[in-house]
């Protein structure tokens, strides 16, 4: 077996450095073009209580004599409401670590719905705050921890791919992550989806550092075979950091949880000992983690394990939501959707050249199984991450978000494709890696900035996604700029607007001046309040209610946000949709 060379090792790294800079330049560049999305909102109310909780753990006496709860906040009302805790439940450092409902208000994670996943993905966002500018708002210095953790991930798969595969393969497999619209939408987000598609990627990358030997590739080399059985000892400091990783990724989501399965699955078919070592090590150290990471848990670990997989496992009964797909609507996940619907979404979502140098990849990870255990790796993970979204009864709505981290493999699978393509035909297949890239920055280019709208020429487009009955949109992610200058300057003072759904992101745009300060049904402190001049809806079929439904038919909008012609936000007049709302009573 080869290795690099220590100059070619040092260019490898210098070269993902680059792509991580450049990924974050762009990243950054684009962030204030993006709307804030549905979950961020929530997320941006629960950072502030752990912001909060961090002053007090600092000078509990000094911030008790200066604390009183918020009057408004963005954290979303549950039926478990725990009050806010009073300036003598946050005095010392004891209250604030060990008293349950003290530590249960500042940290709104990981228990009943809505506050079911844990806090990893907020306490990300804190991490950013220490390095973004002072003069940032609030919501820009929440984005920047996801969006070093996506662009830090995009380096590390370029150094990964070009250490295995070389240089072409290398900027494919990046490129297929940094420009894969979604995975490049959410990655801005403050919200949890994209940090665990990073955290799964890095955790496969750390494993198989600590695990199998690299084949040393030089651009223009041939692979050296590494048999999968491998039983060489352990890389322990790779180790250590793929433990951490899997841990973080445990104190993001749920979907977390499951990230050992395939990494199992992995050690039984290659029958690799060192694997089961790692394996076995990084759970442990992932349980340590986790644990760390959930304070709501260090008082009752056993109970609050029990609650939080009892939130997650039963949101049928909690958080139904309707979803579109193909022109039906199912009411997930009490109604499951078609088992192939992660296969159809993965081949309407992804830029064309991704999609087929990813499906190359995976045919060849599995023909040539034995000359690189790497490639059966990702393969089971992309093949256990579409089986998961697949199984009945399992959530469906928001398009691909739900399993974003199979974008990651793919990405890596492209990575897999193209080398294998080059090693056939060096010139076609440099020509296929630069014409998929280019795709995929045209991709982008025409999306932005609602990338999370793209859909591949596969099905023609945005419209032709729209025609087959696909949601549109889903996020609240439209509602631009110019939507959001209009009906600020077209709402008279005193007057309110509503909207369709009421994530508390709109408190957070009202706060920073964008929308106009009365947001029915915000605002129950107002006596006669004058019925809504505006009703907005987002263009996501599956949560219509019926005068949505009957205003996107028969209503005229004052104001429309489309791309590629097809709407994603009305604004309607109020009074049309009351209108509207009488005649269906009136029918019924």
């Amino acid at each position: 077996m080869r290795s690099l060379p220590r100059a070619a090792a040092a260019a490898n790294v210098l070269a993902a450095a680059a792509v991580a800079i450049a990924t974050a330049a762009l990243m950054l560049a684009t962030e204030p073009s993006l709307a804030i999305a549905w979950d961020e909102g929530y997320t941006l109310g629960r950072e502030a209580r752990v912001r909060w909780w961090f002053r007090a753990l600092a000078d509990p006496h000094g911030f008790a004599a200066k604390w009183r709860p918020p009057a408004i906040e963005l954290v979303q009302a549950d039926r478990n409401q725990v009050p806010p805790p009073g300036p003598a439940q946050v005095d010392s450092r004891a209250k604030l670590l060990f008293a349950r409902e003290v530590v249960a208000w500042f940290w709104p994670f990981a228990r009943e719905e809505p506050h079911g996943h844990p806090p990893f993905y907020a306490l990300l966002g804190l991490a950013g705050e220490l390095v973004a500018p002072s003069s940032w708002r609030e919501l820009p210095r929440a984005r920047l921890g996801p969006i070093l953790l996506f662009s830090l991930t995009a380096g590390a798969i370029h150094a990964f791919a070009a250490a295995r595969w070389g240089r072409w393969p290398a900027a494919l497999a990046a490129a297929s992550w940094a420009l894969q619209p979604n995975l490049f939408g959410h990655g801005h987000y403050a919200t949890y989806d994209a940090s665990l598609a990073a955290l799964w990627v890095l955790a496969i990358l750390a494993y198989s550092r600590a695990v199998i030997p690299a084949f040393g590739a030089v651009p223009g080399s041939a692979s050296v075979p590494v048999p999968a059985s491998s039983g060489r000892a352990a890389r322990w400091g790779w180790t250590v950091l793929f433990g951490f990783v899997l841990g973080c990724a445990a104190a993001t989501k749920l979907t977390g949880w499951f990230l050992p399965l395939p990494f199992l699955a992995w050690v039984i078919w290659a029958r690799n000992r060192a694997g089961l070592v790692v394996l076995l090590a990084g759970m442990a150290i992932a349980g340590v983690v986790l644990l760390a990471f959930v304070p709501p848990w260090w008082g009752d670990p056993i109970g609050g394990v029990e609650r939080f997989l009892r939130s997650n496992l039963t949101r049928a009964r909690t958080i139904p939501i309707k979803v579109q797909f193909l022109g039906t609507i199912y009411d997930t996940p009490r109604e499951s959707l078609p088992w192939y619907n992660t296969l159809a979404l993965t081949a309407m979502v992804t830029p064309v050249g991704f999609l087929l140098l990813g499906a190359w990849g995976l045919v060849a990870s599995v023909s040539r199984r034995k000359e690189d255990p790497v490639g059966p790796l990702i393969a089971g993970h992309w093949l256990f991450l579409m089986m998961l979204r697949a199984l009945p009864h399992t959530p469906g709505h928001d398009g691909v978000r739900l399993f974003l981290p199979a974008f990651g493999m793919l990405a890596l699978l492209g990575g897999v494709g193209a080398y294998r393509l080059i090693e056939r035909s060096a010139r076609w297949g440099r020509i296929a890696v630069a014409a998929a890239i280019a795709e995929g920055v045209v991709s982008l280019a025409v999306m932005m900035p609602v990338p999370l709208s793209y859909f591949s020429p596969v099905v023609g487009g945005l419209p032709g996604a729209s025609a087959i009955g696909m949601e549109p949109t889903y996020y609240w992610d439209a509602l631009d700029a110019a939507a959001r200058k209009w009906l600020a300057e077209r709402t008279p003072p005193g007057r309110t607007i509503q909207f369709a759904t009421n994530p508390t992101s709109w408190l957070y745009l009202r706060e920073i001046g964008e929308l106009p300060r009365r947001i029915f049904p915000f605002d129950p402190d107002l006596k006669h309040p004058d019925p809504p001049i505006w009703y907005v809806v987002q263009n996501r079929p599956g949560a219509f209610l019926d005068v949505d439904r009957a205003l996107v038919a028969r209503g005229h909008a004052a104001h429309v946000v489309t791309r590629l012609g097809v709407p994603l936000i009305w604004i309607f007049p109020a009074d049309e949709a009351r209108r509207l709302a009488r005649e269906i009573r009136e029918d019924r």
